[in-house]
């Protein structure tokens, strides 16, 4: 159970790190490499942190 919600914490900050990098590095309407990595980031710790809140409520 401790070792959930350290890794939801550690998910949360990585999402908001990646979130403020990615409104860094916005660009005009062209989508480069380096803004689809972000997007697909930003999802996959997305999920992570869904599926693992998720966990959480079921345990409870």
């Amino acid at each position: 159970m401790k070792s959930r919600k350290i890794i939801i914490r550690v998910s949360l900050v990585m999402l908001l790190i990646s979130i403020g990098n990615f409104f860094r590095i916005i660009s005009d309407h062209n989508m480069r490499a380096v803004d689809f990595v972000s997007v697909f980031s930003i999802g996959i710790i997305s999920g992570v942190l869904i599926s693992h809140l998720i966990g959480t409520k079921r345990e409870d």
